[in-house]
C-alpha cells in the first residue's frame, strides 16, 4: 500500500499440486485403479476455464489445495495458504494482515498501484479493480473454513477473469449444501507459539435438508483468534500483533431437476489486527534493535476489515449449451492506523514543528455490484465454445489523515493532511473461447476479450502538506486480451501443450496541478492501463501410470506500461514506467508409492528483471524485480493407516524460500534491504473415532526466524527498517465432532 510518507506527497492513486484425472475426451476413459503397491493418485475436478473438468485437461499450471488438508495442517490464512506455494508471495510490509499484496510469478515492483492477482469466491470476483479503492494492498484474506478447495491459477487469465488477473488468480471453492443428508460438525482448537501468546478456533458447520434431493441449505459459522509475538515495548502488556478472525457463511441451494440449479451465497468477516507482525532492525548492522521480536511504536496500529458478499448463481442446462448467469454484491471496508513517527519527527523538527509523534490513518471502502453471463458448449471430441458478458459497478473512495501528536497522543495544530479521493469504476466486456479437436491427439483453442472501462475520481485536499483540491477527472479506454492454446496428446494420460496469453490492469484518471505562475500542467491527466503477455509451454504426464505423476512448465512474461507510483510535480501520483521481463520454471511431482502414502513436492525458479530503467522506480535496466524468490520449493509426505482399528494419520510439510529485496537499489526515500532465504518444516497428525476426531500440529518445528517482507519507507533519516516475520514454533490441538 502506498501511503503518505513525503512532504507534498499526496498518494492518489496440502502441496500446491495438479492433481490428474480421467483421459481427455478424445482418449478411451480409463478410471485410475490402484497398483499392487500403492493407491491410485487422486482424481481431482476443477473450474479453471469456466466449465468442470479434471485437472489434467487444463492446458496451463494449476494447484489445488484441499480444503480437508488445509484443516489438517492447521493452515487458516491466506499467508498460510500463500506459503504452501512455492512462487506466490504474500507481502504485509508496513501493515498487519489486512493490509497486503499477493503476486505469483514475479509480477510486482514492490509497492503495488493495483492488484496483479484476481481473488474469486466461487465464480464472483472479490476486490476493486480500480487504483484508488485499496485493490493493490488489500488482498481478500478469507478464513479457510469449510471449503472444498482453493485454485490457483498461475499466468495471466485475462481472457476469461478479465482485469487484474496479470499473474495469476486465486478461488475459493466452498463446500456446497447437500440436499442428502442432515449433518452437523463442529471443531475446537487451541494454538500456542513459541514465546508468544495462545489462540483459538471456533467453527460449526450445519447442513440441512429443506426437500430432500431438491433443496439444503448450509450454514458456517467462525472465530479465530491468533495469538501475537511481537512486544512493542512503548506498549507493555503483552504481544501488539495478535488478530481476530469472525465470520459466516450460508447457503442455499435449490436443483428443482437435474437440469436447473439455483444458489444463493451470503458471505460476511469482520477481521481486527492490533498490529503488524513486525520486528524493528537496524539496516546498518542488521540486528535487531531492541532484540528479536521487538518494535518501538508511538501509538498502535490497528486495522480493522470488513467483507460482505451476496451472490446468486443460476445453472441451466438448455441441451445445445449450459446456461450460467452469477450475480454478485460486495462490500469492503478498510480502517487502520500507521506510525510514521521515525520519518517526521526528525524531518519536521528541523524545519520548527516539534512534535512527539505523528499518526496516519487510513482507510480504504469499496462497494461493487457483478453480473455475468455465460454460455458453454457441452462436451465434444470436434468443437466446443464458451461465450459470455460481464459488467461490474464499483464505487470506492481513498481516505488518508495525518496530525502531529503531543505527548500525551492528542493531536494538536497544524494539521498535515487530510486527503480523500471518491471514485467510481466500470468496466463492461465481451469474451468468448473455442476449442477446433484437429485430431484424436491434438487440439487448438483461441479466446478473446473486450474490455470497455470508465473511472471517474474527485478529490478533497486540505492540511499543511496538501495542495489546492483539483477538478473532478474522468477516463474511458477500451482493452484487448488473448489467449490461445495448442496441445497433443502423444499417448494415453500425456498431454503437451504451448499456450500464449495476456493480462492487463485498468488504466484512470488523475488530478491535474497545474504550475501557479504559468498555469502549465505539472502531470498528465491520466495514467494507462498496464499489460503483459505470457508465452508458456507444458506437460502433464504419468511417469509410472497411477502411481508417479508429474508437471512441467516454463514460462516468459513480458511487461510493459508497468503502473508505478511517483513523485512529480509537487505530489504522489501514478505513472508508466518502462518493461520488465520474468522467466521461470514450475515443477511438480505427485506420487501414491506404497498403501497409504502420498508424497509430493514443488519447485519455483523465477528470474524476473527490469528491461528499463526507471526513476520512479529508482531501478536500472537488468536489476532484479523485489519480494519474489528466485527459488522455492516445498516437499510434503502424508501416510494414511489403522492405530487400535481406527483411521490415523501423520504427514509433513518441508518449505524453501530463497532470498528477497524489498525494493530497488536507488528507490526514492527506500532503502534496500536484503531478505535471507528460510527453512521451515511442519507435522501434523491425527486419529479418527466414532464421533470424534482428534489432531495435532507443530507449525515451524525448527523455530526458524523467516522474514517475509520488508518496509522501509521510513527509514531514509534513520529510522529502523520493518521487518515481517513468519510465526515462531507453534503447537496446536484440534477437537472435532460430527453427527448425521
Amino acid at each position: 500500500m502506498k501511503l503518505t510518507y513525503l512532504p507534498l506527497a499526496v498518494a492518489c492513486g496440502a502441496l500446491p499440486m495438479a492433481a490428474w484425472a480421467e483421459p481427455p475426451a478424445a482418449e478411451a476413459v480409463t478410471a485410475p485403479t490402484a497398483s499392487a503397491t500403492g493407491d491410485p493418485i487422486e482424481i481431482v475436478t476443477i473450474t479453471a476455464q469456466r466449465r468442470r473438468e479434471p485437472a489434467r485437461e487444463v492446458p496451463l499450471s494449476v494447484d489445488v489445495v484441499k480444503g480437508e488438508a488445509l484443516e489438517r495442517g492447521g493452515y487458516q490464512s491466506l499467508g498460510d495458504l500463500a506459503a504452501l506455494l512455492p512462487g506466490v508471495n504474500l507481502n504485509q510490509a508496513g501493515g498487519a494482515t489486512g493490509q497486503s499484496q499477493i503476486t505469483m510469478r514475479g509480477v510486482t515492483t514492490g509497492s503495488q498501484v493495483g492488484a496483479t492477482v484476481s481473488m474469486y469466491i466461487d465464480d464472483v470476483p472479490f476486490g476493486s479493480s480500480s487504483a484508488y479503492a485499496g485493490g493493490g494492498s488489500s488482498a481478500l484474506d478469507l478464513g479457510l473454513f469449510d471449503l472444498a478447495n482453493v485454485e490457483v491459477l498461475r499466468g495471466p487469465q485475462g481472457t476469461l477473469y478479465g482485469a487484474g488477473a496479470m499473474g495469476g488468480l486465486i478461488k475459493y471453492a466452498a463446500v456446497e449444501p447437500d440436499s442428502g443428508e442432515f449433518s452437523v460438525a463442529t471443531t475446537g482448537e487451541l494454538s500456542r507459539k513459541q514465546g508468544g501468546e495462545s489462540g483459538h478456533v471456533l467453527r460449526a458447520v450445519v447442513n440441512t435438508p429443506l426437500k430432500p434431493g431438491v433443496a439444503a441449505l448450509r450454514a458456517t459459522l467462525y472465530q479465530r483468534a491468533d495469538g501475537g509475538f511481537i512486544r512493542d515495548l512503548n506498549h507493555p502488556g503483552g504481544a501488539s500483533d495478535g488478530s481476530t478472525t469472525s465470520g459466516g457463511r450460508l447457503a442455499f441451494l435449490l436443483t428443482p431437476n437435474k437440469d436447473l440449479s439455483l444458489r444463493v451465497t451470503a458471505l460476511s468477516q469482520r477481521q481486527r489486527h492490533d498490529g503488524s507482525t513486525a520486528e524493528d532492525m537496524n539496516l546498518a548492522t542488521m540486528q535487531p534493535v531492541d532484540g528479536p521480536d521487538t518494535m518501538r511504536r508511538f501509538i498502535s496500529e490497528p486495522v480493522d476489515v470488513g467483507n460482505d458478499l451476496v451472490s446468486m448463481a443460476i445453472k441451466a442446462d438448455l441441451k445445445w449449451a449450459t446456461l450460467d448467469v452469477i450475480s454478485g454484491w460486495q462490500r469492503s471496508t478498510n480502517h487502520g492506523r500507521m506510525d510514521p513517527s521515525a520519518f517526521y519527527v526528525p524531518l519536521l523538527g528541523a524545519a520548527g514543528i516539534n512534535a512527539a509523534g505523528y499518526a496516519l490513518d487510513y482507510s480504504f471502502y469499496n462497494r461493487k455490484l457483478t453480473q455475468e453471463v455465460r454460455l458453454t458448449s457441452p462436451r465434444s471430441k470436434i468443437f466446443e465454445w464458451l461465450a459470455g458478458a460481464f459488467y461490474t459497478s464499483e464505487e470506492g473512495s481513498k481516505n488518508q489523515h495525518m496530525d502531529p501528536l503531543n505527548a500525551a497522543r492528542q493531536p494538536v495544530a497544524p494539521l498535515l493532511l487530510d486527503a480523500t479521493f471518491p471514485s467510481t469504476f466500470r468496466e463492461a466486456a465481451l469474451f468468448g473461447t473455442g476449442t477446433y479437436y484437429t485430431g484424436q491427439q491434438t487440439d487448438l483453442s483461441l479466446g478473446v476479450r473486450r474490455s470497455q472501462n470508465r473511472q471517474h475520481l474527485d478529490n478533497q485536499l486540505s492540511g499543511l502538506f496538501a495542495p489546492a483540491s483539483q477538478p473532478a477527472a474522468d477516463s474511458s479506454e477500451g482493452v484487448t486480451t488473448w489467449l490461445l492454446t495448442a496441445r497433443w496428446r502423444p499417448a494415453a494420460r500425456h498431454a503437451l501443450y504451448a499456450r500464449v496469453a495476456s493480462g492487463y490492469r485498468p488504466g484512470g484518471p488523475l488530478p491535474v496541478i497545474r504550475n501557479p505562475l504559468t498555469g502549465e500542467p505539472l502531470n498528465k491527466p491520466a495514467f494507462r492501463s498496464d499489460s503483459l503477455w505470457s508465452y508458456e509451454l507444458g506437460w502433464k504426464g504419468d511417469l509410472l501410470p497411477n502411481l508417479l505423476a508429474s508437471e512441467l512448465a516454463l514460462y516468459q512474461i513480458n511487461w510493459k506500461n508497468m503502473q508505478v507510483f511517483s513523485g512529480g510535480g509537487g505530489f504522489g501520483g501514478i505513472s508508466n514506467a518502462g518493461s520488465a521481463r520474468s522467466r521461470g520454471l514450475e515443477w511438480t511431482l505427485r506420487s501414491a508409492p506404497i498403501s497409504g502414502w502420498r508424497l509430493s513436492s514443488a519447485l519455483s525458479v523465477i528470474d524476473a528483471k527490469l528491461l528499463d530503467a526507471s526513476p520512479d522506480l529508482g531501478g536500472k535496466a537488468g536489476e532484479r524485480l523485489p519480494d519474489t524468490a528466485r527459488v522455492s520449493t516445498a516437499l510434503q509426505a502424508d501416510h494414511e493407516f489403522q492405530l487400535g482399528g481406527r483411521d490415523a494419520y501423520v504427514g509433513a510439510t518441508a518449505r524453501y524460500t530463497g532470498e528477497r529485496f524489498n525494493t530497488f537499489s536507488a528507490a526514492p526515500g527506500t532503502p534496500l534491504y536484503r531478505m535471507p532465504g528460510y527453512a521451515t518444516i511442519d507435522l501434523r497428525g491425527g486419529i479418527e473415532f466414532e464421533q470424534f476426531a482428534l489432531s495435532l500440529f507443530i507449525r515451524n518445528l525448527g523455530d526458524r526466524r523467516g522474514q517475509t517482507a520488508a518496509d522501509t519507507t521510513l527509514s531514509s533519516l534513520g529510522g529502523p527498517g520493518r521487518i515481517n516475520l513468519i510465526a515462531p514454533r507453534t503447537f496446536g490441538l484440534q477437537l472435532s465432532k460430527s453427527f448425521k
